[in-house]
């Protein structure tokens, strides 16, 4: 995994979406036991967080020291400074792993090597993602003429398997189960639109590549079909969702 999150990780912890209680309910119905679960690639331990109100204990990893610097803390999240393909977690002792809006920057096969090793079985394996938000019709055309045409070519590969395949193709190490819908909210002003959009690895690529942020032109010329921007508009993530148990 590559640290295209590190030097914006105070604005990954602030304005990416939040993932919804009813997914943690769903996932957490899921396993036999509520003992340990592995969050890996926790960033700053956004879904950590719910699952400790789940779990008795979560091993949150993440190869990131800034983005586990902005972590959130609590009692039963133990953060650890380590790659997702070599845990230090025993063999067979976790009950679930996640992983949230990350996986396709793993080393897929080495990863599932690592999730069959660590899971108890009948443990499950729960990977989520999202690409891109809806807002409403006019607001969306321009965020994808900026996203998919301006940015094309300063998308890391891996983004493809979440911008453009939607993990439809990702591999899965277990029978899948047939899982609900799930979906982020929040309310964006512009200004937070826009905080947001700065933390797309592919902008990071742009500035590094440019020395300039596009989100500055982009700006003005969203500003126009939003209005005032100072108002928030409902903003709409679908997740990307696959889960399944390890057989027994």
């Amino acid at each position: 995994m590559k640290g295209h999150f590190s030097n914006q990780s105070d604005y990954y912890a602030r304005y990416r979406p939040t993932y919804p209680d009813n997914l943690f309910q769903y996932i957490s119905s899921l396993c036999n036991e509520k003992k340990i679960v592995w969050d890996a690639a926790t960033g700053n331990g956004q879904a950590a967080r719910s699952l400790s109100s789940y779990f008795l204990k979560v091993i949150a990893t993440d190869f990131s020291n800034q983005q586990i610097g902005n972590a959130f803390l609590k009692e039963n999240i133990i953060y650890k400074i380590e790659n997702a393909e070599e845990c230090s977690i025993e063999t067979s002792t976790v009950d679930l792993v996640t992983v949230a809006t990350a996986i396709h920057w793993f080393n897929i096969p080495k990863f599932y090597e690592q999730v069959e090793r660590v899971l108890k079985p009948g443990g499950v394996l729960a990977v989520w993602s999202y690409a891109g938000c809806t807002i409403n019709t006019e607001l969306d055309k321009l965020m994808n003429v900026f996203a998919f045409d301006f940015l094309a070519n300063y998308w890391p590969v891996e983004t493809q398997m979440n911008w453009k395949d939607k993990y439809v193709h990702l591999p899965f190490p277990y029978r899948l189960i047939d899982s609900p819908d799930f979906f982020c909210e929040t309310e964006f002003s512009l200004k937070d639109l826009i905080n947001y959009m700065f933390s797309w690895s592919g902008v990071q690529q742009y500035i590094k590549q440019h020395g300039e942020n596009p989100l500055e032109d982009f700006y003005k010329s969203i500003m126009p079909a939003w209005g005032n921007e100072n108002n928030k508009k409902k903003i709409l993530w679908e997740l990307l969702f696959k889960c399944g148990m390890k057989p027994y």
